[in-house]
């Protein structure tokens, strides 16, 4: 038999250090890593400087979240189970969800590949190019399904076509959501309709 109040559940650290880290991504973009304080990423994200401590023992560690691999990789997990279905079901649709999907994921990223610039990151372009090949990931698969007989040079055109527009967006502070998805659809509706003008041929 238990005694004594039931704990809470065990909180989701990752999750919680996300919202944190999303909160005081706006003052890493406007004044730098070198001018922001603990003291104003903890006003920023509505908690005490010791709590902020709690789940960053490090400034560093605050203003690079956006590459922690384990974050990228919980969003590309949740972005699996949520439309992986549809990658076979509705290429078209997957397609769409991947452009929201990436939109999302460079908006998270963008702060810490600043942050990293003005720290003078050494190993940080290893962690964009890890960042670049698990996007494109899921614009391959879509492609795959939308346009099946593609040659493979025309498709590793549009990767390299992407990846710049993906770079391009995490260098400019000043591109919004709306204008980056609108890029990356008329990436690939060029290239569905270029796909269907050499297939007919």
């Amino acid at each position: 038999m238990a005694f004594g109040k039931k704990g809470r559940p065990p909180e989701d650290l990752l999750s919680r250090q996300r919202e944190i880290y999303e909160a005081v991504s706006p003052l890493i973009l406007q004044v730098g890593v070198r001018q922001l304080s603990m003291r104003q990423a903890a006003s920023a994200a509505c908690m005490s400087v010791g709590g902020l401590y709690h789940y960053f023992p490090a400034k560093r560690s605050l203003v690079l979240h956006g590459f922690n691999p384990q974050a990228l990789n919980r969003s590309c997990q949740q972005f699996n189970a949520q439309f992986g279905y549809l990658a076979e079901l509705d290429p078209e649709q997957y397609l769409g969800q991947a452009i929201q999907e990436t939109v999302k994921l460079i908006r998270f990223v963008r702060p810490a590949f600043h942050a990293a610039l003005e720290l003078g990151v050494q190993s940080f372009w290893q962690t964009v190019d890890n960042l670049l090949i698990l996007t494109l990931n899921e614009f391959t698969v879509a492609l795959r399904g939308l346009v099946p007989d593609a040659n493979e040079q025309e498709q590793h055109r549009l990767e390299r076509a992407l990846r710049r527009s993906i770079a391009g967006c995490l260098l400019d502070k000043t591109i919004t959501d709306d204008e980056f998805g609108d890029e990356l659809r008329l990436l690939v509706e060029g290239y569905k309709l270029r796909a269907s003008q050499w297939l007919a041929v």
